[in-house]
C-alpha cells in the first residue's frame, strides 16, 4: 500500500469519525425505529440476497439508492447514514473474506456519501418542493449521494496502483450515470408507494421489479448457449494462434465502448461485440505458415489470408443462433474509400457494424504492433486515425475513437513510451 493511499484511507476514517460523533450528538436516538428498522432490513436483504430473486440470470443489481431515496423522505440524516453503512454490508464479499481497511472504507465512504445527500435534501426540500412531492430535492439529493460515493471509490482505485492508467474521472462517471437515471425514476416509484399506501406496496414493487427483471432476461438462457459458442470458437482460435485469440478479445472491449459512444441499441451492440470475439474465425483455415510468418507474404500467400474473412462467414452462416450479423465478419476489412475486401464496398454500403470493427480491429493493431511493426504511441494512433479517416474508416467511427482515446478509455493497453523505444530498438536489428 502506498504512502498515498494509507493518508487518504486514514483521511475518509477520520472524517467519517469526526461526523459521526457530530451528527449523532446533533441527532442522538430517534423517537420512532419503524421506518429505521424497516429501511434497514430491505436495503440489508437486498444487499445479499438479490441474486435469489434473479435466479435465471445471475445477475446482481444494486437497489441501495433507490430503497435510500426512501430513508431521505422518512429519517434524520444520520439514521441514513447508519442505515446505508450497516444495510450495505454483503457477507460474500465483506464477512467471507475479511479485510479491514477495505471494510472500514466502504462503510466510511458510503456512510459520509448517504449522510451528504440527506443533508442537502433537507436543505433543498423547503425551497424547491415545499409541500409537494419532493421530484427537485430528492433529484439533488440522489446526486449528491452518486457523486460524493463514486469519487471516494474512483480516487482509491487509482492510489491503489499508480503503474496502472485508469479512466479519467469524467469517463468514469459517464460509464456509471446511466444507473443513476433507473435508480432515481425506480427511488421515486418506491418512496410513492411508501408515502401513499404501504410498506407491504413497497415490498411488493421490489419483488415484482425482480420478477419483470427476471422475465426480461430470460433471453439470456439462450445468450449462456450464444456464449459457450463463442468461447468455444475461441478456444479453436487459440490452439490455431495464440495472438488471434487475444486480438480477438480486446477487439471486443474496443468495440462495446464504441457502440456507446455511437449509442446504438442495446440489442446490435450486443451482436456486434458478440461477432468482434470471433470475427477472425477464419483464419482457422488459413495455413500455419502463414499465419505465423514474421516476413512479408507473398501475394499468393496474401490472397489466402484475404479469404479469412469468406471462410469466417461460410462456417457460421447455417448456425441459426448466431447467424445474425454475419456480415460483420464478412466485410470487417473493407474500406470507407472502396478499396478494401472481399468486395470492393464503399461508405454506408459496409454494415455498420463491419465500419464499427474495422476501427476496432485497426486501433488493436496500431496499440500492440505485429511482429513485424513496432506498437504506436496514444498520440500517433490518433494522428492515425485523423489521416485515414474517410479513407480506410467512416469519418464519424474514426471521430469516435479519438475521442475515446482523448478520454483515456484506452490508456490502460497502451505501453510506455519507454517501452516503445525499447521495441523499437529491437526492430531495428
Amino acid at each position: 500500500m502506498t504512502k498515498k493511499l494509507k493518508f487518504y484511507l486514514s483521511t475518509i476514517y477520520l472524517s467519517f469519525l469526526i461526523v459521526f460523533i457530530y451528527l449523532f450528538y446533533e441527532y442522538g436516538f430517534p423517537n420512532n425505529y419503524s421506518h429505521i428498522l424497516f429501511l434497514l432490513s430491505v436495503t440489508l436483504v437486498l444487499n445479499n440476497y438479490s441474486i435469489f430473486f434473479n435466479y435465471i440470470t445471475e445477475i446482481k443489481t444494486s437497489m441501495t439508492l433507490p430503497v435510500l431515496i426512501s430513508s431521505f423522505y422518512f429519517i434524520n440524516p444520520f439514521w441514513v447514514g447508519i442505515i446505508t453503512a450497516i444495510g450495505t454490508i454483503t457477507y460474500k464479499e465483506e464477512i467471507k473474506y475479511f479485510v479491514w481497511y477495505k471494510f472500514l472504507f466502504n462503510r466510511s465512504s458510503i456512510f459520509l456519501a448517504s449522510i451528504s445527500g440527506a443533508l442537502i435534501f433537507n436543505i433543498t426540500r423547503p425551497v424547491l418542493d415545499g409541500n409537494s412531492f419532493p421530484f427537485l430535492s430528492i433529484l439533488l439529493a440522489s446526486l449528491a449521494y452518486f457523486i460524493i460515493n463514486n469519487f471516494f471509490v474512483y480516487t482509491v482505485i487509482n492510489l491503489a496502483d499508480n503503474d496502472v492508467n485508469k479512466m479519467t474521472l469524467v469517463s468514469y462517471f459517464r460509464e456509471l450515470s446511466k444507473n443513476l437515471i433507473t435508480s432515481y425514476f425506480l427511488g421515486l416509484i418506491l418512496l410513492a408507494s411508501y408515502i401513499y399506501f404501504s410498506k407491504v406496496l413497497f415490498v411488493l414493487i421490489i419483488i415484482l421489479l425482480f420478477i419483470i427483471k427476471d422475465f426480461f432476461y430470460s433471453r439470456l438462457q439462450q445468450m449462456n448457449s450464444y456464449t459457450q459458442i463463442i468461447e468455444s470458437f475461441l478456444k479453436v482460435i487459440d490452439s490455431k494462434d495464440h495472438y488471434t485469440e487475444g486480438h480477438c478479445e480486446r477487439v471486443a472491449k474496443y468495440t462495446y465502448h464504441l457502440c456507446n459512444e455511437m449509442n446504438l441499441s442495446r440489442a446490435k451492440s450486443e451482436k456486434i461485440i458478440s461477432i468482434a470475439k470471433i470475427h477472425d474465425i477464419g483464419k482457422i483455415y488459413v495455413d500455419d505458415h502463414i499465419l505465423r510468418t514474421s516476413d512479408n507474404l507473398n501475394d499468393q500467400e496474401y490472397e489466402e489470408i484475404k479469404r479469412h474473412t469468406e471462410y469466417g462467414y461460410q462456417l457460421l452462416k447455417d448456425i441459426d443462433l448466431i447467424n445474425d450479423e454475419l456480415d460483420i465478419i464478412l466485410y470487417h476489412h473493407e474500406r470507407w474509400d472502396g478499396k478494401g475486401y472481399p468486395e470492393g464496398l464503399k461508405g454506408e454500403a459496409i454494415p455498420v457494424g463491419a465500419r464499427i470493427l474495422t476501427a476496432c480491429d485497426s486501433l488493436d493493431v496500431m496499440i500492440t504492433g505485429r511482429s513485424y511493426k513496432p506498437p504506436m504511441t496514444k498520440e500517433e494512433v490518433i494522428e492515425e486515425f485523423e489521416k485515414c479517416a474517410g479513407g480506410q474508416f467512416d469519418p464519424e467511427i474514426a471521430q469516435k475513437i479519438i475521442e475515446l482515446i482523448k478520454d483515456g478509455y484506452f490508456d490502460d493497453k497502451f505501453k510506455s513510451e519507454e517501452k516503445i523505444k525499447e521495441l523499437e530498438l529491437a526492430f531495428d536489428y
